[in-house]
């Protein structure tokens, strides 16, 4: 029970804490779920469709790792009790409910939960204000889970508790809500109130008053003259008189509007009022009164006049004939540009037809705005001039009411379009001609919009893509070309943009998914105002092109790499031939000297002389070798040949065969697990691989400590590291460790040829293993092989 407590504890202390309500319920079922070791936890929430009836939605979830989550899934919302029957009843009686889904008899609820690979399963309700609000849900979808009676008490418990948590977020919030009602009642209203004792000239203001002018109740006396000093200058004589004249009884009435200045300098409009009372004696004792802000009011006065007169100035200014008409197509009124464009005047043409005055248009369209008074209808017409001269215009009529009488009217516009009819013919005859050449090219050209979508595309796009003209209508180029292209194409696009012509190499994706090289010419379609309306491209296929510039940089890379491992071959081996070749000459020299004058020279001199020309001759072998061996590889000569055997007795032998007469007496330390399985490898490039390694470890590390050699058996791969505690590697040479004929910038005061790496990566790789090293400068240098069991 300790982790249920536990759960219990957590999901509390979020209810008590958290402040948001959605934060907490979220936190509680976290905090259950993930304590009481089952898959899924989550909250039903019930509420009223608008049919009345209880629905259930599923709200909050929380999953284990690996749970499938079913939050948002239509198909756990909006069913109602009555497709579980047997799950209202309890719950809505404040029960549990709990049991294993393969007991269950109701089939609907038992495929849902079998759909959510649910075996076992508890509902605890939830009530919040003694009201059924929903139900938490516990799902095992592993065990088949029996729930004790004491979990489920502990678990209804901390239902009760969410309960309690949303009653008390439900008061709150209506508190909060009337507040803010309240609150709003007193922003919103503009009505103030105000008190003048005649008689004791003792002024008194409320809150309004002070606040509808900005200021507070202690920024400003409440006197006559605070009053008197706000009122616009404009206004004062007026609306003192108006006073006056109430007090002494000269008029009936005290209202009116007048402008006060607020805090900020502005003036507002105050709409005003007052009620003159008089003692027993009919002596006027004092006034009570109200201030209305009608600012709002009075500055959409101002601004619909405003309005007005723009609108009048706009609509005798447009371009387009702008006209009214009643139900019969009679003129009411007509804008100025009628007389420009028709020649007719206004005077003459009110109250006659408007239909008299146009050609080709048919009448009995009209009739669709009396059958569907929200329609437009818009068409081509010819407009009769005065001069009987006939040109072509836009008209477009709908239904409006008459604001002044309320009655339905006809209202349209006719714009002259005479030019453009002329130039469309134009252009028809034009598209044609440019279809015929675009379709008989065998470039691809397309047509965009500014934002790239296709609005054509010669015949030629199918020869080359494998898509019709008619699939790649509506489609944008960016659907197709190559992730890695499009960034680059945009930014050239960009300047497209700015009226520059630009050829684009990109790839393009084919119908059959294969990507082609394609050369595109691009250049900007302007329109009459000379904007750009558009993009015009012609494309071309060059993958074979591209294809074959590729195959001859490659030669080119590869005749300056071969060049490269040339002039570095000559310069390794003209010195590292001249070297042992000078030491052995010198020391023959030597030897000869002392034979010839030193009838008793000593064997020990002798000895150390003859050593040194077998150490070079060994040099020299070794030399000879790794460029063999080297060449043998480059050629492709090397062949490989698999055989199985065992890697410990391998090790083994090798190290007794080559490393087992060290001239400082170092002895490599073997470190090998037992393995009695044999592996498949080519022991000849696994003896190169290590001799180069091995010898390597003993040659930088002279001096320091026996080098270590450890092999590990893993899963499908063995691995040897040679470790040795020598001079290493600087760091910011290990770049250039497997480079040919590369020697470190510390090693020159040790002999070696610069191949012994490069020809263990090559073997390393020709038995599909890797190489790596990891060194310390001075501390420590560990070379790492990792190989497969078996080849390939």
């Amino acid at each position: 029970m300790n982790h249920l407590l536990k759960a219990i504890s957590e999901a509390n202390n979020i209810l008590l804490k958290e402040s948001d309500i959605h934060k907490a319920l979220q936190g509680c079922i976290t905090a259950l779920g993930s304590n009481i070791l089952i898959d899924r936890c989550y909250i039903f929430k019930n509420e009223i469709n608008n049919e009345g009836v209880t629905i259930l939605n599923y709200e909050y979830e929380w999953c284990k790792p690996g749970a499938i989550p079913f939050i948002g899934s239509p198909e756990l919302s909006g069913h109602t009790y009555e497709a579980f029957p047997g799950l209202y009843e309890p719950l809505s009686n404040n029960l549990p409910f709990y049991g294993l889904v393969k007991e269950s008899t109701n089939e609907f609820f038992k495929e849902i939960m079998e759909m959510q690979d649910i075996k076992a399963y508890l509902f605890t309700p939830i009530f919040s204000n003694n009201s059924f609000w929903g139900w938490i849900g516990f799902d095992d979808c592993e065990n088949e889970r029996i729930w004790l009676e004491e979990e489920v008490n502990a678990l209804h418990t901390v239902a009760h508790n969410i309960g309690l948590r949303l009653n008390q977020n439900k008061v709150r919030l209506d508190l909060e809500n009337t507040l803010n009602e309240l609150d709003f009642y007193m922003k919103s209203s503009k009505q103030a109130k105000w008190e003048w004792n005649i008689i004791t000239n003792k002024v008194k203001f409320s809150y309004n008053w002070f606040g509808m002018l900005g200021y507070s109740d202690e920024e400003l006396p409440h006197t006559f003259e605070t009053w008197e000093t706000k009122i616009h200058p404009e206004d004062l004589d007026a609306v003192k008189s108006n006073l006056n004249n109430y007090i002494n009884n000269q008029s009936d009435k005290y209202e009116g509007i007048v402008r006060l200045q607020h805090k900020s300098g502005n003036y507002v409009w105050i709409k005003y009022s007052g009620i003159l009372i008089e003692n027993d004696f009919g002596i006027p004792e004092r006034i009570i009164g109200t201030h209305i802000d009608i600012s709002e009011i009075k500055n959409k006065e101002i601004e619909l006049a405003k309005q007005r007169n723009e609108y009048d100035h706009l609509v005798n200014n447009l371009a387009e004939i702008i006209f009214k008409t009643d139900l019969e197509g009679n003129l009411i009124f007509i804008n100025h540009q009628w007389e420009a464009i028709s020649g007719h005047k206004i005077e003459n043409c009110i109250g006659t037809s408007i239909f008299n005055y146009l050609e080709n248009f048919n009448i009995s369209d009209i009739n669709e705005l009396f059958t569907h008074p929200n329609k437009t209808i818009s068409t081509e017409t010819q407009l009769i001039k005065k001069n009987n001269e006939k040109i072509w215009g836009l008209i477009i009529l709908s239904i409006d009411f008459n604001v002044s009488t309320n009655e339905k009217i006809i209202i349209g516009t006719i714009t002259d379009i005479n030019d453009t009819v002329n130039f469309k013919n134009q252009l028809e005859i034009s598209e044609q001609k440019y279809r015929f050449i675009a379709n008989n090219t065998s470039d691809f050209i397309m047509q965009h919009l500014i934002d790239g979508t296709i609005t054509y595309a010669s015949n030629a796009a199918e020869k080359i893509t494998g898509y019709t003209a008619e699939e790649l209508i509506n489609k944008t180029p960016y659907q197709f070309i190559h992730p890695e292209d499009v960034e680059r194409v945009q930014k050239q696009n960009a300047k497209i943009a700015e009226n520059k012509n630009e050829i684009l190499t990109f790839r393009f994706k084919k119908k059959d998914e294969n990507y082609i090289w394609l050369e595109t010419y691009s250049k900007t379609i302007l329109d009459s105002n000379n904007e750009i309306v558009g993009f015009q491209t012609s494309s071309r296929d060059i993958s074979k092109r591209i294809e074959d510039k590729e195959n001859i940089q490659q030669a080119l890379n590869k005749e300056k790499e071969l060049s490269e491992l040339k002039s570095g071959f000559v310069t390794m081996a003209s010195h590292q031939f001249r070297t042992p070749l000078s030491v052995i000459f010198s020391n023959v020299e030597l030897l000869n000297h002392k034979i010839n004058t030193n009838n008793t020279y000593q064997k020990e001199e002798i000895e150390r002389i003859t050593s040194r020309i077998s150490n070079e001759v060994n040099r020299m072998t070794e030399l000879m070798n790794n460029i063999l061996v080297f060449g043998a590889y480059e050629s492709k000569n090397l062949k490989v040949e698999i055989k199985e055997f065992n890697l410990n007795h391998f090790i083994d032998n090798l190290i007794e065969t080559y490393f087992n007469n060290e001239k400082d007496g170092r002895k490599i330390i073997v470190e090998k697990e037992d393995y009695n399985k044999n592996i498949q490898c080519d022991e000849s490039l696994l003896t190169h691989i290590l001799n180069n390694l091995i010898s390597n470890a003993f040659k930088y590390s002279v001096g320091s400590k026996n080098p270590i050699i450890k092999i590990n058996y893993l899963e499908s791969q063995f691995k040897i590291d040679i470790i040795d505690f020598g001079i290493g590697i600087p760091e910011l040479e290990t770049k250039h460790l497997f480079q040919s004929f590369y020697r470190g910038s510390n090693t020159s005061t040790i002999k070696g040829s610069g191949l012994g790496l490069i020809i263990a990566k090559q073997f390393t790789e020709l038995l599909n293993g890797s190489i790596s090293i990891d060194s310390k400068v001075n501390e420590i240098t560990t070379a790492t092989l990792l190989i497969p069991y078996k080849q390939n």
